[in-house]
């Protein structure tokens, strides 16, 4: 450091205020890739949404089926899911990261304070070559061999002037995967509203075939002592006996594992929540409010890049990687530092009276760097390859989640018209056993024929049953390859689709 004279004061005061004046052009800017593959102006299986309109709202998708007890789920594991919880734990280090790169615009300020004692043979006057942070100005000392004590503190300051813009790429680098730790933090919410949607639907489902099932026995009970009855008369062979024994054992076979499936969606549920799986054993009754939509969401293929948390996430990957590129590229550049230090403190020597020193200093410099052998290209031409890498996955994120959105549309929609097919069979199988019945109520026909009736008629509102939670759990997997569940409560400025 060099000692302060007036005119240098004003040398240093100027230098600094040029130096932090240039203009900001000259920071080195990455542009992110384009995509390679024109995005599609309206999806096959979807229903384009006009233009102009709004995007539909589906950031609470699970309010329109009108059930609370699922809403209650869904809130609850919104709040204490273990996922969430950690990807919230993973923003707050996002977060926290991001002050540590924003403290390089500013000033490094330190104190530094020693004390020493030394003993020194050199003819007089003498340089104090102390063991200090400072060098210490000149000591008039006799000619002998002395020995004392020496003691200073002061402060000391450095500030690299970001001219390049290494330090605001490195802040840019780390904001981007700030917004990154967000989307995740969405993508869980996302999984833990569709997860918990997905096994309800699973354990409604199970419900209502059990309760088929314990039907069915009745029915098949019923068959084996009719069948028991009329062999016992000799009017059948016992192969009829068994046939009707061998669909009691069948039906009965049913129960047992589907309890066992019934019971592990409840304990999933509990989990979801973040509860422990032995705090839930039964679902509540369903609500008669509840229902699927009759109408699916109309949507563009731009509305799953602004809705999606994963293609949302792999954006910000994106851009952050391109910061970091500038950043890498900065250090082509010569870099311009700011100093300033006072430092005071006392000599004072055995047997001679002491002397009190003090100093203040103040420089700027500049490091370009010469020789380094290729690091640093070797360093940008990786960032670059790394870039290239990150857009390829971002587009392969993109045409996934594209994908994701057709296959959930036409399996959702086959599942419709399925489900409206099986339910007109259910509907005429019913009506055939009704008339079976009262064909036997009214001595003309079998007692045999009405009940086989009525286990068919059993058997498609079975069917009927798992295709319509088929249908549930498609309409939960549309609204998660949508993007619903994603929450504005994070905002960034820029918008989540890379530029063309």
């Amino acid at each position: 450091m060099i000692a302060l004279v007036p005119e240098f004061h004003k040398r240093c005061l100027v230098s600094a205020l040029v130096v932090s004046l240039l203009p900001a052009c000259t920071s080195v800017r990455v542009a992110v890739p384009a995509m390679q593959e024109a995005l599609p102006t309206q999806m096959d299986a979807a229903t384009a949404r006009p233009a102009g309109s709004a995007m539909p709202d589906l950031s609470r998708w699970w309010a329109g089926l009108e059930d609370p007890v699922l809403s209650g789920y869904i809130e609850e594991g919104l709040k204490n899911n273990l996922d969430v919880r950690v990807a919230l734990a993973r923003i707050k280090e996002a977060r926290a990261y991001l002050r540590v790169a924003e403290s390089a615009y500013y000033p490094t300020v330190a104190a530094v304070a020693g004390a020493s004692r030394g003993r020194q043979e050199t003819p007089s006057p003498v340089q104090g070559q102390l063991n200090l942070p400072f060098p210490l100005p000149p000591l008039d000392m006799p000619p002998t061999k002395t020995q004392g004590n020496t003691h200073a503190f002061g402060l000391d300051a450095v500030w690299e002037i970001d001219i390049f813009g290494a330090r605001h790429s490195d802040a840019d680098m780390v904001g981007e995967l700030v917004m990154g730790a967000h989307e995740q933090k969405h993508g869980a919410q996302l999984m833990v509203a569709s997860d918990i949607a997905t096994n309800y639907f699973e354990a409604r489902g199970a419900e209502r075939r059990l309760g088929l099932l314990y039907q069915g026995v009745t029915v098949a009970q019923r068959l084996h002592l009719y069948a028991s009855g009329r062999f016992n008369a000799g009017q059948t062979t016992a192969s009829e006996v068994d046939r009707a024994a061998l669909q009691l054992d069948f039906t009965e076979s049913q129960i047992e594992p589907l309890k066992a499936k019934l019971q592990s969606h409840v304990r999933r549920i509990a989990v979801l929540m973040g509860h422990v799986p032995e705090s839930l054993k039964v679902l509540p009754l369903q609500p008669v409010s509840s229902h699927l939509p009759t109408e699916l969401p109309e949507v563009l293929p731009s509305d799953v890049l602004e809705r999606r948390p994963d293609v949302r996430g792999a954006a910000r990957k994106v851009r952050s990687q391109a910061a970091k590129l500038g950043s890498a590229k900065a250090e082509l550049f010569p870099k311009f530092y700011l100093g300033f230090g006072v430092l005071s403190g006392r000599i004072h020597p055995d047997h001679i009276e002491g002397r009190n020193f003090s100093i203040q200093s103040m420089g700027i410099g500049m490091r370009l760097p010469l020789l380094e052998g290729g690091r640093i290209r070797a360093n940008i031409a990786a960032n670059e390859a790394q870039l290239e890498g990150v857009a390829v996955q971002y587009e392969q994120t993109v045409l996934a989640a594209l994908e994701d959105v057709e296959n959930a549309y036409t399996a959702k929609k086959s599942f419709d018209v399925r489900f409206e097919k099986l339910g007109n069979s259910a509907r005429l199988a019913r009506k055939v056993a009704e008339h079976k019945h009262a064909l036997f109520v009214n001595g003309q026909e079998l007692l045999q024929a009405a009940l086989e009736a009525e286990a068919t008629a059993l058997q498609r509102e079975d069917e009927t049953i798992q295709v319509n939670v088929s249908q549930a759990l498609y309409t939960v997997l549309l609204y998660k390859a949508l993007g619903g569940g994603w929450s504005a409560d994070f905002s960034p400025a820029a918008p989540p689709r890379l530029p063309d």
